[in-house]
């Protein structure tokens, strides 16, 4: 990460940095991330800034890095579908609305990251990791809460509405977003944990998959880094579907949440000391 702000010159840490970060931190992130995607979520966390410090480095912006992070992710979503297709075809068609919907939110929300500009969203990021994060301690409980309302019945159409709006959410960042579905499904009255298993991959691939291709078509994916990630993160995503099942949710969902406050802090604090360094140069 210390690498964020640096450019072209980097000083003493060129010959050690690059290699370190492109060869090992951005595989091993990417990896890792694939693992946290397929099991509870959240694996930007990891991904994305290990992308912005390699990407930074070559002038990329950070909405170039962001749009790559997410077709690099892609495959280990396309991954975990092949591995949990014995429990899809148990739901068959009945899954083509949400897939449709969470298809049409993702795409509106990578129109609209393609629409904010490197800065803003450099400025927006920081909140979104935090908010990400608070999402993952919050949306269990809460989703455990409201669930109670629904008297046991569902409610479909508010559940295709909920999940068009959470899908603008991940197609526009992301992190978080398996948990928001899972709480929606909960709310929403569909408490069968192997539908909810198997809606959220199928919306997951729909609402990333989607604006992957938006990213895609408008080029503004660094293929140098997307193919290395997009590899390893499906390997990571596709072993992970097999041990699923035996991880213990609550101590990854606690893992996971504080590896976002951690990098949350890490911006705030990057910021911040941006910040004063600008205004005690502009005091000279």
């Amino acid at each position: 990460m210390a690498l964020y702000a640096a450019g072209p010159n980097i000083g003493f840490m060129e010959p050690f940095a690059l290699p370190l970060f492109h060869y090992i931190w951005l595989p091993v992130a990417s990896f890792f991330a694939g693992v946290l995607n397929t099991v509870a979520g959240g694996g930007s966390f990891l991904s994305l800034p290990a992308l912005i410090a390699s990407t930074s480095v070559i002038g990329v912006g950070a909405v170039t890095a962001q749009a790559t992070n997410t077709v690099a992710l892609w495959p280990g979503q396309l991954a975990s579908l092949v591995a949990f297709r014995g429990h899809l075809r148990t739901y068959g068609w009945r899954m083509v609305p949400l897939a449709l919907a969470s298809g049409i939110g993702g795409w509106l929300g990578g129109y609209l990251l393609l629409k904010t500009g490197n800065h803003m969203f450099r400025q927006m990021l920081p909140w979104l990791l935090l908010f990400a994060a608070v999402i993952f301690v919050l949306s269990f409980p809460l989703g455990r809460l409201l669930s109670t309302l629904s008297d046991g019945r569902r409610y479909d159409n508010c559940l295709l509405l909920g999940m068009l709006i959470v899908s603008i959410y991940v197609g526009y960042f992301g992190a978080g977003g398996g948990f928001l579905v899972m709480a929606l499904l909960g709310i929403c009255g569909v408490h069968n944990i192997h539908e909810m298993n198997a809606l959220k991959v199928v919306t997951a691939t729909m609402s990333i998959g989607i604006p992957a291709i938006t990213f895609i078509v408008a080029r503004k994916v660094a293929w140098q880094f997307c193919l290395e990630m997009g590899i390893v993160a499906a390997i990571g995503g596709y072993l992970a579907a097999h041990y699923s099942p035996r991880v213990n949710q609550t101590v990854m969902r606690w893992a996971v949440a504080m590896i976002g406050f951690v990098t949350a802090g890490y911006f705030f604090i990057h910021d911040a000391s941006l910040r004063v360094a600008e205004a005690a140069q502009h005091a000279r």
